[in-house]
């Protein structure tokens, strides 16, 4: 038992003490979750954005449609604290990233330019796969040239130079460079017309095959070969979109169908709300994105009535999107059939004056 005028072990002064630590303790501890940034993205739920004032139709028709084709977007937050991270862990709606798997070893800067180079390659694959699928093709194939020149063509050929012809037989893809090459021997000697990658005065030059180190039988130019493409002029349609400051290429699918809708007669959509997220390749098929989740969210929160999403994600947008319906795609056409499912015209599209579509 103390003695009188001393203070019993554990009595107030010990609790002030105590309570005063702890309070500093959650102070620093809240300062440092505030102030100190952690190696994460947070993925949060973006926005649906209309896409039909953003292709401009400069050459041909034009047809308002009464429904809309958006693309989902997520907002991407790349300065993280302690807390954004806590709540990142928390909530559903959220996605947490490291870093390195968003940035890939490019910095903040060069991530942003990748992204937007992303889009306007996304861009010009949307405009090509649409055409196409009207029975337009927009581009064509002159040439093959040369990424890397090795070996047997050294001096002979350069980067600059693009075959046109072998042996007299014209040369447009590679593969048809692949098939002649394929039907000689090394020391075969090959007659190559070429002309400048821009263009101008063609050449004639004599190249002798070697052999392939890993297949001696089988001749080899020393070439990296890649097929010229050039545009086709005076289209019947000529499509300009502005995606503003949106980078990425997610917006693939949604920028063609998009297109569809605008140049051709109808309702594509049926008159729906329908948002999509999903890239496309030239071929038309649909490839995966990332942020699904995300993306249903804003689909739900905007309004939307059909959500699109690559076929191996519609389980995740599915449990995200609410009430709007969800379907899976893998290409163009899938997307086409499942717009008509829900009451769009979608077969047999066609550009006015035409005789038939795809």
């Amino acid at each position: 038992m103390g003695t009188a005028g001393t203070p019993a072990p554990g009595g107030p002064r010990a609790v002030r003490i105590l309570t005063g630590m702890l309070v500093l303790l959650a102070v620093v501890a809240a300062l440092t979750a505030t102030f100190v940034r952690v190696p994460y993205f947070v993925f949060r739920p973006g926005s649906v954005q209309s896409l039909s004032d953003r292709v401009n139709v400069v050459v041909g028709d034009t047809f308002d449609p009464a429904g809309e084709v958006y693309f989902a977007t997520v907002r991407q937050d790349g300065t993280v604290n302690g807390w954004e991270w806590l709540e990142a862990r928390l909530r559903p709606s959220l996605a947490l990233v490291d870093e390195d798997l968003v940035l890939g070893g490019r910095t903040r800067d060069e991530n942003r330019s990748f992204n937007f180079q992303l889009m306007r390659v996304s861009k010009s694959t949307a405009v090509a796969v649409a055409l196409r699928h009207l029975g337009i093709d927009p581009i064509r194939a002159t040439g093959v040239g040369m990424a890397e020149v090795m070996g047997p063509s050294e001096g002979v050929l350069t980067t600059d130079d693009v075959i046109l012809t072998m042996d007299g037989v014209a040369v447009f893809e590679v593969m048809d460079l692949v098939e002649i090459v394929r039907q000689r021997a090394p020391g075969d000697v090959l007659e190559l017309v070429v002309e400048p990658v821009g263009g101008g005065e063609s050449r004639t030059v004599l190249l002798t095959l070697g052999a392939r180190e890993d297949d001696p039988t089988i001749g080899f130019m020393g070439i990296v070969p890649q097929t010229r493409w050039e545009d086709v002029p005076d289209l019947p349609i000529d499509v300009l979109v502005n995606t503003g400051r949106v980078g990425g290429n997610s917006a693939g699918l949604a920028l063609t169908l998009s297109i569809l809708d605008l140049v051709t007669p109808g309702e594509l959509t049926g008159g729906l709300r329908v948002a999509t997220t999903g890239t496309i390749d030239p071929a038309g098929v649909v490839g995966p994105v990332g942020g699904v989740a995300q993306k249903a969210v804003a689909a739900r929160e905007g309004g939307i009535d059909l959500f699109l999403v690559p076929e191996a994600e519609v389980e995740l947008a599915g449990r995200h999107a609410g009430d709007v319906a969800v379907e899976g795609v893998g290409t163009l056409q899938d997307a086409l059939d499942a717009l008509e499912r829900h009451g769009g015209q979608t077969r047999d599209l066609r550009l006015p004056g035409s005789r038939s579509g795809s």
